[in-house]
């Protein structure tokens, strides 16, 4: 848990910033398997009127209530990234906690 919240970190700390406008949203699968896949667009390469384009992708950390909502995001490929750390941050600290138990359950024997 704690290697996947660092990588999370990483994604949405290094590469470009931006803002991006989620367009829609589609929740994929029931229960404890849904999952929520997000598209939208944001402006890559300086503003349009200094020659930059409009990109279309994924955004990574959006949610369905988020539709029409500008982000703070960061681009890595075609993809983007909200700024969001609470999840890292969750993943992280349950990392910790359960290492912990291990190594108290280790030095117990």
């Amino acid at each position: 848990m704690i290697g996947p919240g660092i990588f999370l970190i990483v994604q949405r700390e290094t590469g470009t910033r931006a803002v991006a406008t989620v367009g829609d949203c589609q929740v994929l699968g029931t229960g404890k398997h849904e999952r929520t896949h997000c598209n939208g667009t944001w402006v890559v390469g300086g503003s349009l009127l200094a020659g930059g384009h409009v990109a279309y992708g994924t955004i990574n950390g959006a949610r369905k209530d988020d539709v029409g909502k500008k982000l703070d995001v960061t681009l890595r490929g075609d993809s983007a990234y909200t700024r969001d750390l609470k999840l890292p941050a969750i993943l992280i600290g349950l990392g910790l906690v359960l290492l912990g138990l291990l190594v108290r359950r280790m030095t117990m024997r």
